[in-house]
């Protein structure tokens, strides 16, 4: 019998198939068996003795090192003083320039004359025979007081913007001749239609505004120059009558009527004159300085309003004319007697809660009211004899006092127009109108 090879045993293939298995078993063991691997995380380590993480420092440190270093200086302990120059005693004052002044108006060679007082108007004086003054004089003799604040202590605020009529009477047409950064308020004690403090002094035409020589004066409205330069002779030029005592002048006759009658204003006692007659000049146009020239004894810009004649004696209260201040209004009135006829050179004074905050003086001989000559006129719209104005808003008491006797109105003065006050009286025979030869 032949002997079967070894892979036909029926028991070969069970017997292959367990040593494979086996064998994958052995093999799967073998890679299993490694060292083991540890793995280490980080945890973040807050310093002891500093707040801040120590990432962070040593950022700081890297790049304060990579950083160039700039000395600081070190900063004085004591107070600044800037250096000044010293003054040369025998050194000569520098004059302005014409040139160095903000004005709108282009100066020419032929204007240049006019910064000279040698000029003489060709025109000559013409006496008026029903005038007890051939040379009326805008301003008194006693020393004009300047206010010694600063301009920021002295602040005023802005004018209404003109032209501003909130009532049917009301023309404040004009605005002031100097800004609100100088002093653009009239002074109280020499107001218009009154003599200066109570002095023998002639009777004022217009309003005064103190400021240091060299201030800008400025058009009070859009119109023709038809006077400007230093009138050094009282003189006649057409129907208008200019003074010495004016100094160096600058009249403009403006473009606007009121009621069919002509409009002047006329700015006094300037230092430099900007303009010549004829020139075309807009409203705030740059005209001149102030200055001290003429009868005075302070710098100032005198300022007068003129309506229907050119003339010294038809003038009226500049404070019915210019517009007040934001916020503030005007205060204005008469004192009259049973008859109807002014009461002269009485003394008011305006009051807020037991304070005065104002205080004026009726004029003296007015036009009207029984006065055979007058020294100015009232406004023709409200007749008044006595006005103050830059009132701000509010209640006020108006006191009078007529031969020691005192007379009280309560008035509430609204912004931007004129408020109304009426004293009617029986004074002594002695008030009366004084006689025209005073």
């Amino acid at each position: 019998m032949r002997k079967r090879p070894f892979y036909a045993h029926p028991n070969f293939q069970g017997l292959l198939v367990l040593a494979v298995v086996v064998g994958l078993g052995i093999f799967y063991l073998a890679q299993n068996d490694q060292p083991e691997q540890r793995f280490a995380r980080p945890v973040p380590v807050t310093p002891t003795n500093s707040s801040e993480p120590p990432w962070r420092v040593a950022l700081e440190s890297q790049l304060d090192q990579s950083l160039t270093q700039i000395p600081t200086a070190t900063q004085p302990t004591s107070e600044y003083v800037p250096p000044t120059l010293a003054l040369d005693p025998s050194a000569t004052p520098q004059i302005l320039q014409v040139t160095q002044i903000r004005a709108n108006i282009t100066l020419t060679s032929t204007s240049l004359p006019l910064l000279r007082d040698d000029i003489t108007p060709t025109a000559t004086n013409t006496n008026v025979s029903d005038r007890s003054t051939p040379v009326p004089s805008p301003t008194g003799v006693d020393e004009l007081v300047i206010p010694s604040e600063s301009k920021v202590e002295q602040f005023q605020p802005p004018a209404e913007e003109v032209p501003l009529s909130l009532q049917p009477y009301d023309h404040f047409f004009f605005r002031r001749p100097v800004d609100a950064s100088a002093n653009s308020r009239s002074i109280f004690y020499y107001p218009y239609g009154a003599r200066y403090s109570g002095s023998e002094t002639r009777i004022h035409h217009g309003v005064d505004m103190p400021n240091p020589i060299g201030e800008e004066v400025l058009a009070g409205s859009s119109g023709t120059v038809i006077w400007a330069g230093s009138v050094t002779e009282d003189t006649t030029f057409g129907s208008m009558e200019v003074y010495a005592s004016y100094g160096k002048v600058v009249v403009i006759e403006h473009d606007f009527t009121y009621q069919g009658q002509k409009l002047w204003t006329l700015y006094a006692h300037l230092s430099v004159v900007f303009v010549e007659a004829g020139a075309q000049v807009e409203m705030s146009d740059v005209i001149g300085l102030t200055g001290n020239t003429g009868i005075v004894t302070g710098p100032h810009v005198h300022f007068e309003v003129r309506l229907g004649v050119n003339d010294y004696w038809n003038t009226r209260n500049p404070l019915m004319w210019i517009a007040p201040f934001l916020d503030h209004g005007v205060v204005a009135g008469r004192i009259i007697d049973e008859q109807g006829v002014y009461i002269d050179g009485v003394n008011l004074q305006l009051l807020q809660g037991g304070r005065t905050i104002d205080r004026t003086v009726t004029y003296i001989r007015p036009k009207g009211g029984g006065a055979r000559q007058h020294r100015v006129v009232p406004d023709d719209n409200w007749q008044e004899n006595f006005a103050m104005g830059d009132v701000p808003a509010g209640q006020y008491q108006v006191v009078a006092i007529v031969q020691g006797r005192r007379f009280t109105e309560t008035i509430t003065v609204r912004p931007g127009m004129v408020n109304w006050v009426e004293f009617q009286v029986n004074p002594p025979e002695s008030t009366a109108v004084p006689t025209p030869d005073e």
